[in-house]
């Protein structure tokens, strides 16, 4: 239904900021920018102009209350839709669980994303992860080079044999 697409990383005044454009069912719905000044995200709606009317959007506190206010129609559907998502784990609450906000949601999309772009430019080399949970890799990608690797460490996890999804979440798991 979300995704982002087109995200810049930058350096911000307290960290790095990124920017990408939100999408719901493959139409621009919004610009998103994490400035890196700290705070929550921007986003830049897409049918905020003049002659579209302002709608109730519902989201939830931080207390577990519902926050009621005015938005954009596609501010709100995307607010509705966070508001369905069920809890998360938290190390943070003291049930362990919590509510995702809209932030939280786009943020981790482009986390994904960022992660997806960092393992598609690692495999255009033979990448593997190691027993000692390391990621390496060799220039090449080849039968003479997959040789050697098996000889010297055969219980190395080929990064490169993988589906994308699989490979970015051994990626994950070990870039920590």
């Amino acid at each position: 239904m979300y995704q982002v697409k087109a995200v810049k990383t930058f350096h911000g005044h307290d960290g790095h900021g990124w920017e990408c454009k939100l999408y719901r069912d493959g139409k621009r719905v919004a610009l998103v920018v994490e400035d890196g000044w700290g705070g929550g995200l921007q986003f830049h709606w897409d049918d905020q102009t003049p002659d579209i009317a302002r709608v109730e959007c519902r989201n939830r506190n931080y207390d577990d209350t519902i926050n009621t206010f005015k938005g954009t129609p596609e501010q709100a559907r995307l607010e509705a839709h966070v508001l369905d998502l069920p809890q998360i784990d938290s190390p943070f609450e003291d049930d362990g669980k919590m509510y995702i906000s809209a932030d939280v949601f786009v943020d981790d999309m482009v986390t994904e994303a960022l992660y997806t772009k960092d393992v598609k430019k690692l495999l255009k080399k033979l990448a593997f992860v190691k027993a000692d949970g390391q990621i390496y890799h060799y220039n090449s990608d080849n039968p003479q080079t997959r040789a050697v690797l098996a000889k010297r460490d055969p219980d190395a996890v080929i990064l490169n044999d993988m589906p994308l999804t699989d490979a970015v979440t051994k990626y994950r798991e070990v870039a920590g």
